[in-house]
């Protein structure tokens, strides 16, 4: 390769390039965004329809099984969910990672919009998931006084602020109130002017409006003329004409306030928000998708600032933060990436003890680095924990080539070499072997670019980025090093090495003993994978971000005030905590979109735990997690579920559960099969808690019509329905000032008694009691339907602790199967799975496999390419099965399970061990073509390449050893894959040293030995 003499020979030239490189790296760092995580946009939208005053069994007839048909055809269709309630339907549609979800909505709207639906059913609307449908920020909004105060002045000047900071997307807020316009009517005045609640809220309506009146011709000109009736003001409503009293000769009018009190009052509250216990604002912040996350907080943040320094009494409460979390994140990944570099320095300076060697590869690591920013920028990828991950990764390897390429022109140069000719023949007599090492572990990552679904979005910055890092190093070891070799190292400095002693002798000793070798190196691999099971399996390690939820849940029917006091005891129980920084609780829902299908919700909260900095706690969140559980126990009637929160939660399902999915026709043979699976899960003394989807019928009050007696009294059930509904709740006439004006009854109680005791009119001008057409009485409403894949379903949830997700779900899956057994099910019929968490892992592993069986073809091929042989790189994979054992190990030591991050570190350990063993068996081909014999070829490539094998290990695995340590935020997730491939290469690199050259023996020996009987053979045919 002719690059080393090219760049040795134009040193001016190579550092222009070096300048030109430096110069786009800062530019492209510079716009590089910040984020937590790759851009994950999961396969999946929801179909939302209503169909007002229909009961679950309804819905799920005449919308969602429509609906279902339509959708079961899409292509590209995984799984489909489906939960009909009262008046809603919603269907949840996954597909194939990969699919363009803009062609999927846009090929559902336009065949949904050909169904024919009831009357009265609304069109189905499409909802895009989307990660920026996430809030990346929360806070509280409090004065330390009512809420009341400040309502107005978040509405004014808070929001308005927050929508005009580029980036952000939407603001809103929860908690608080919203006024509308209250007509409380009087029976008394009612009745006296014979009006009807009615009847008023038909004048409000009919005087309120803008009409369009047609056109006018006046002085040669034609202009549109419009009828004006609209109300603009309270005052304007209360003088509203609402009928006339006879009083003789006179004509009275008689004004809306004659009859009724019209006054601004709070809304109905639908939800609060509280905030350390008191009750506040919270306010959400959406970015804009391609919105810089970290960028977007941190204007937020500054904008909070600069309000409050105006408005002293005010206090914002940072209840979460992505972008705190991703500095946080970014940061530690960082740090472990300058340690690594550091590390790496240290082991050249150790070894070689030069100086201006160290300051060489000191400059090949920024550079290296600086050159990947440049690829990263022109790939669209984004400065987030897996691709600075992938830099901490490579920083080791960075300087493998570099170490290389130095190693040997240090040698040259003892050689009494000038600095340029050991420099240029140093590089060119390595350049195949390192090219080899770059393009073997290249190979590994190509297939993780391939890979599908989460683990291939998840992993493909990682990958990419290791891959640009090492196309840089291969081309700054090439270029970069030998040229400043040729500049900076000092002849004069360089000592010979002597020969390593001690492992001469050991390699002596192997290759004397080559088969009780091997039979060694087999028991160490056979030990070490019989403790394989021991490590367990899991999806993802958890992050802790120090942040957990608590889902509150209250018998149906419960109100406002009793969950209330159930979240202020969770609230003083968490305070005590002295790891708790920010407690955040919101009651109810104020979402109109989901109030349609989850119910106005006074029976749920939901509570946001956020605790103090990692490095300002001795505990992690999990093990908070776990005290504040305990000390909960003991809440009556409500049913807690404890979350950690963190950025992968949506990923891998809930922390620490398995869901169990059971599908079928017929719903009472379902849930026999799930009362019978939940008494076998009870019995696992790994499982804590037992949970399912059945829902129980939900208590309510029913007024029953006995039609006989209402149609006596020309009554319908309808006009009684309407009559009760208006009565108890109001009517909305219209909007003053973008506000609503609610017309009811005054002082009407919602008692039982009440209800039974209201008259309503008939059309005789008579009135009737309730209770003489019918009578209230209590029972149940009608469940949500729960389909999947068009078949009713039943979702159980097992919670564990004490065991790994792997571990447990073969535990469960047998229990699973006894099931089956015991009961004798038809699995044609029915099918009982596990899913979630578990399944995904399955999925996940599979892809792997098949990316570490493509990784090692690849290797393999461009190994046999490389050395010209089929046999030569059978030798080198030896390697491979050597550091399962440093894994294993590794990962039993650290209490890490084996997770896809693991599974990630070992086929890039593919990549790498063989490295070390290229570089051995390509300087013993050469040591051969000069004559030596396959022993001394072995022991003098062993003897001379023990210095760079070992240096080149001891940089990546000292290069990853700060993220091994997993310290900190963001790191928690890279630390399996870095203790995987330190492991890994730790003990395949002592191996290699003996077991490569004992296995090269063997074979390419006994061949050499054939060839000498044969040529043997001849030279006695020829001399007899």
């Amino acid at each position: 390769m002719k690059l080393p003499k090219f760049a040795v020979k134009n040193p001016v030239t190579t550092i222009m390039v070096m300048c030109l490189v430096l110069l786009l790296g800062l530019v492209s760092f510079t716009n590089l965004k910040l984020d937590l995580m790759p851009n994950l946009n999961p396969p999946v939208t929801a179909i939302m329809t209503t169909y007002p005053g229909a009961g679950p069994e309804e819905v799920s007839e005449m919308v969602t099984k429509p609906i279902e048909e339509v959708v079961g055809t899409s292509s590209g269709l995984e799984m489909m969910q489906s939960r009909s309630s009262s008046n809603s339907s919603l269907i949840i549609a996954q597909f194939d990672w990969g699919m363009d979800m803009s062609e999927v909505r846009e090929d559902l709207n336009s065949r949904l919009g050909l169904i024919q639906l009831p009357e009265g059913v609304d069109r189905p609307m499409i909802v895009k998931f989307d990660p920026t449908m996430m809030p990346i920020m929360q806070f509280a909004v409090s004065n330390g006084e009512n809420i009341d105060d400040i309502q107005k002045l978040v509405d004014e000047l808070v929001i308005p602020q927050l929508q005009s900071i580029d980036g952000v997307a939407n603001v809103s807020v929860s908690g608080g109130f919203e006024e509308e316009i209250i007509v409380n009517l009087d029976e008394d005045s009612l009745r006296e002017y014979n009006l009807t609640q009615d009847e008023v809220l038909q004048l409000i309506q009919g005087n309120n409006l803008t009409f369009p009146g047609g056109i006018v011709e006046e002085d040669e000109e034609k202009l549109n003329l419009r009828v004006l009736g609209k109300v603009d003001s309270i005052d304007a409503l209360k003088q509203l004409p609402v009928s006339i009293d006879v009083v003789g000769q006179d004509l009275n009018i008689v004004l809306l306030d004659e009859i009724a009190d019209v006054a601004m009052a709070p809304s109905d509250t639908m939800s609060i928000a509280r905030n350390n216990g008191k009750e506040s604002l919270l306010i959400s912040i959406q970015k804009e998708g391609t919105a810089n996350t970290a960028e977007v907080s941190q204007n937020v943040k500054e904008r909070l600032e600069t309000i409050k320094s105006n408005h002293e009494d005010l206090t914002f409460t940072m209840s979460s933060d992505q972008g705190e979390v991703i500095e946080k994140a970014v940061s530690n990944v960082s740090l472990a990436l300058i340690f690594g570099a550091i590390f790496a320095i240290a082991v050249i300076l150790v070894f070689l003890r030069s100086v201006n060697a160290t300051l060489i590869v000191g400059i090949a690591i920024p550079f290296s680095v600086v050159a990947t920013f440049v690829l990263m920028y022109f790939s669209g990828m984004t400065l987030n924990i897996m691709s600075l991950g992938g830099l901490a990764l490579g920083v080791g390897m960075l300087v493998d080539n570099a170490i290389v390429v130095i190693e040997n022109v240090y040698r040259h140069l003892t050689k009494n070499k000038t600095r340029r000719e050991a420099a240029i023949d140093g590089a060119m007599e390595v350049s195949g072997a390192v090219t080899a090492s770059m393009l073997t572990t290249l190979s590994v990552f190509l297939p993780i670019v391939f890979i599908s679904g989460m683990v291939g979005d998840l992993f493909k910055e990682l990958a990419l980025t290791v891959t640009f890092a090492l196309l840089a190093s291969w081309a700054v070891a090439l270029t970069v090093v030998p040229t400043l070799s040729g500049l900076l190292l000092n002849p004069n400095m360089v000592k010979e090495t002597k020969p390593n002693k001690f492992y001469k002798n050991i390699i002596n000793w192997a290759l004397n003993h080559r088969f009780a070798t091997l039979f060694m190196a087999f028991v160490v691999l056979a030990g070490s994978i019989a403790l394989a099971p021991k490590v367990g399996t899991e999806l993802m390690p958890t992050q802790d971000e120090g942040m957990l939820s608590i889902d509150v849940e209250l018998p149906e029917g419960a109100v406002f005030d009793r969950t209330l006091e159930v979240v202020e005891t969770i609230e003083n129980e968490a305070s005590q905590i002295t790891e708790v920084d920010v407690i955040t609780a919101t009651i109810g829902n104020d979402d109109p979109l989901m109030s349609s299908v989850l119910g106005s919700g006074e029976n749920n909260a939901t509570i946001m735990i956020k605790l103090v900095d990692a490095d300002e706690r001795s505990r992690s969140t999990e093990q908070v997690m776990s005290e504040l559980e305990s000390k909960l126990n003991s809440v009556e009637d409500a049913t807690l579920t404890f979350n950690l929160s963190n950025s992968l939660q949506a990923m891998g399902g809930m922390p620490n559960s398995v869901e169990i999915l059971i599908l079928g026709q017929n719903k009472e043979e379902i849930e026999e099969y799930t009362t019978e699976i939940e008494k076998r899960l009870d019995g696992l003394n790994e499982i804590k808690t037992v949970t399912n989807s059945i829902e129980s019928g939900k208590p309510e009050y029913q007024f029953i019509v006995d039609k006989e007696e209402a149609f006596k009294n020309g009554l319908t059930t309808y006009q009684v329905a309407s009559f009760v509904n208006r009565s108890l709740q109001g009517e909305v006439a219209g909007t003053i000032f973008d506000t609503n004006v609610k017309v009811q009854l005054q002082n009407v109680s919602n008692s039982k008694e009440a209800v039974e005791n209201l008259l309503i009119p008939t059309p005789t001008g008579q009135e009737v009691a309730l209770k003489d057409i019918g009578e209230v009485v209590r029972g149940e409403g009608p469940v949500t339907v729960v389909r999947e894949n068009q078949q009713d379903s039943v979702n159980i949830n097992a919670s564990f602790e004490g065991e790994s997700l792997g571990t447990i779900t073969t535990k469960i899956q047998s229990e699973i199967d006894k099931v089956i057994e015991d009961l004798n099910i038809d699995t044609e019929l029915y099918t009982i799975k596990v899913t979630g968490g578990a399944e995904m892992m399955d999925e996940a592993f599979d892809s792997l496999l098949l990316a570490m069986i493509l990784a090692i073809v690849f290797v393999y091929m461009v190994m046999a390419s490389q050395f010209e042989s089929l046999i030569q790189p059978l030798i080198i994979m030896f390697t491979l099965p050597l550091a399962i054992t440093g894994v294993i190990l590794g990962l039993l030591a650290t209490g890490y399970s084996f997770g896809i991050t693991a599974f990630i570190g070992i086929i890039i350990l593919v990549g790498i061990v063989v490295n070390n063993a290229i570089v051995f068996v390509d300087y013993t081909n050469q040591l051969r073509l000069k004559g030596m014999t396959v022993s001394e070829s072995l022991v003098e490539a062993g003897l001379t390449r023990l210095r760079p094998i070992i240096m080149t290990a001891l940089t990546t695995m000292l290069g990853l050893l700060p993220l091994a340590i997993g310290a900190g935020e963001g790191a928690e997730i890279q630390a399996p894959m870095a203790i995987a491939v330190i492991g890994g290469l730790f003990t395949s690199t002592i191996l290699t040293l003996i077991i490569i050259p004992v296995i090269y023996s063997l074979i390419v020996g006994m061949k050499e030995d054939r060839e000498n009987r044969k040529l043997n053979e001849e030279k006695v045919k020829q001399s007899s």
